[in-house]
């Protein structure tokens, strides 16, 4: 994969002195490093644009989607059309101008089923180096598979399982143990292509629907893609699935409104199939959530995926947010993707240090304390909300960043909002409610009960209860204290030592803690 660095722009030149030339060179090392991708697809164009973080992590910086339908731009000798080469070349140069405004120092272009199957494909790539000095890598199945699996699985917390991809004119599965993949396999199936083959009345007839199921099962079948074991995740990724999902949540009460990590039922992705199904495409177009220029090919793409779904018996897809063009950045540094844990606290720093009130030393005390007073005052409780509860302490003051009056909530809101990877919906809502409950015991978790209503009220209360005790003894650590607190319990009593203010009279925290535990709360100071 050739990497192309953009050129600088031409304008004024502005002369520096010695130390404001290394003061700007400083400032440019301390920069995350900005990668683009452009993926040039059988249905639609995308550049994104990425900082690479630690462990793989990948912050979107910006995002740019361009209808291509290359797809569809495929004459009968199998050529791509000279109207396909101006829709290529103008996407690309917007994508380019893109990747270069917002800073990426490397520029990764590939191609995906229509630049490999039409025969003139290598043509069009050689056009696009020649006008914007870009390589395009077209992409092999297999490879595709591969870099849609790094991009997808990164930030699922999937240990085995099958990675699914529905794109315009193919469809990859994936088969990953220990968060490695194993074997790929590549179909013909994409949404526009299976359209184009088997849908030729407007709305779709059922026997239509009926034989596309059939092709696409029997094909998997005969490939040998596996039926799910007991403790295997289906992930699925690409516009298609993303789409379907972003359609099913706006039909739902959910405290979530992100789809990465969204769980897709089968049996409500089969209502969809037979609502979507029976409108024609004029009033398919029109349905609030469909992406636009997905209308025509969205029915066929989700029985697809249907069919994927029986054959490997799974009763819900988690979806990923992201896939190719994140994979293309990833497929070349993981061989193994981290395990989930890494990724989430990875996740969670990253998002932090946007915020300039949150510091470091402090949160990672804060989550420390925590952790040790709920090792000795919650040993038998749900270890979810041990994570939730360490993930909570770690963002607390990021809230502080938009309204210092009301950080618990602000905070609470960018944990549901912002991307973070590698987290299931339930802990992102468990870590919300947390945040929230240490600032207001008793508050309403009934927006958030779709999602942890098994998690036992009396231990939510005691765990945000922990939470407070340990925000609280940290607003008061000395800057520069380098010490832990010290944390024990005997004989009815919680004991935390920790270089606090004796002027401190802690005594609303001192009744949480009784009402939570039913023990009494000592808190010295370390000398």
């Amino acid at each position: 994969m050739t990497a192309v660095h953009p050129s600088q722009p031409i304008g004024t030149v502005q002369r520096l002195t010695v130390p404001a030339l290394l003061a700007e060179r400083a400032k440019i090392d301390a920069m995350p490093r900005r990668v683009a991708v452009i993926d040039i697809g059988s249905n639609s164009g995308r550049v994104v644009v990425l900082e690479e973080g630690e462990f793989g992590a990948l912050d979107v910086v910006d995002e740019m989607r361009a209808p291509l339908r290359l797809a569809r731009q495929i004459d009968h000798e199998g050529r791509f059309t000279a109207r396909a080469f101006d829709t290529v070349l103008e996407a690309v140069g917007d994508f380019i101008a893109i990747a270069r405004g917002q800073g990426a120092e490397e520029i990764h272009t590939v191609g995906t089923f229509a630049m490999r199957v039409a025969a003139n494909g290598g043509v069009l790539a050689e056009v696009v180096r020649q006008r914007f000095g870009v390589t395009v890598e077209v992409l092999d199945g297999d490879t595709e598979a591969r870099f849609g699996f790094a991009g997808a699985a990164y930030g699922i917390d999937a240990t085995d399982g099958l990675c699914v991809d529905i794109g315009g004119g193919s469809l990859q599965v994936t088969r990953f143990r220990a968060r490695r993949a194993e074997e790929h396999w590549t179909f013909p199936f994409g949404a526009l292509r299976l359209t184009d083959r088997f849908i030729a009345t407007d709305p779709p007839k059922t026997a239509e629907l009926r034989t596309l199921r059939r092709e696409v099962r029997a094909a998997l079948r005969e490939a040998g893609v596996p039926h799910l074991g007991a403790a295997e995740m289906l992930v699925g990724t690409g516009g298609t699935i993303r789409n379907l999902a972003k359609l099913d949540l706006r039909r739902r009460t959910y405290p979530v409104r992100r789809l990465h990590g969204y769980e897709l039922e089968r049996a409500r992705l089969r209502r969809a199939i037979s609502t979507l199904s029976a409108l024609p495409l004029a009033r398919r177009a029109a349905v609030p959530g469909l992406t636009s220029g997905r209308a025509d090919s969205i029915v066929a793409g989700a029985v697809a995926l249907d069919a994927v779904m029986g054959l490997v018996g799974a009763d819900n897809l988690t979806v990923s947010g992201q896939g190719l063009r994140e994979g293309v950045v990833r497929g070349a540094l993981h061989d193994v993707l981290p395990d989930a844990i890494a990724v989430r606290r990875s996740s969670v720093r990253t998002l932090c240090r946007r915020f300039s009130r949150w510091s470091a030393p402090h949160a990672q005390r804060r989550a420390r304390t925590a952790l040790a007073l709920f090792d000795v005052l919650a040993l038998n409780a749900d270890p979810l909300l041990r994570e939730a509860l360490e993930h909570a302490a770690q963002v607390i003051d990021v809230g502080a960043t938009i309204d210092v009056y009301n950080r618990h909530e602000r905070s609470a809101e960018v944990v549901l909002e912002s991307d973070l990877q590698g987290f299931p919906h339930r802990l992102l809502v468990a870590t919300a409610a947390l945040l929230r409950l240490a600032e207001r015991p008793g508050a309403s978790m009934k927006a958030y009960r779709p999602l942890i209503d098994d998690i036992s009220p009396v231990w939510l209360e005691a765990t945000a209860t922990v939470l407070a005790l340990a925000d609280e003894i940290e607003r008061r650590w000395p800057n520069g204290d380098e010490r832990e607190a010290i944390v024990t319990a005997a004989e009815g009593v919680v004991r935390v030592i920790a270089p606090v203010s004796p002027w401190w009279r802690p005594s609303d925290v001192v009744d949480r803690v009784r009402r939570a535990f039913d023990r009494d709360l000592l808190i010295e100071g370390l000398a």
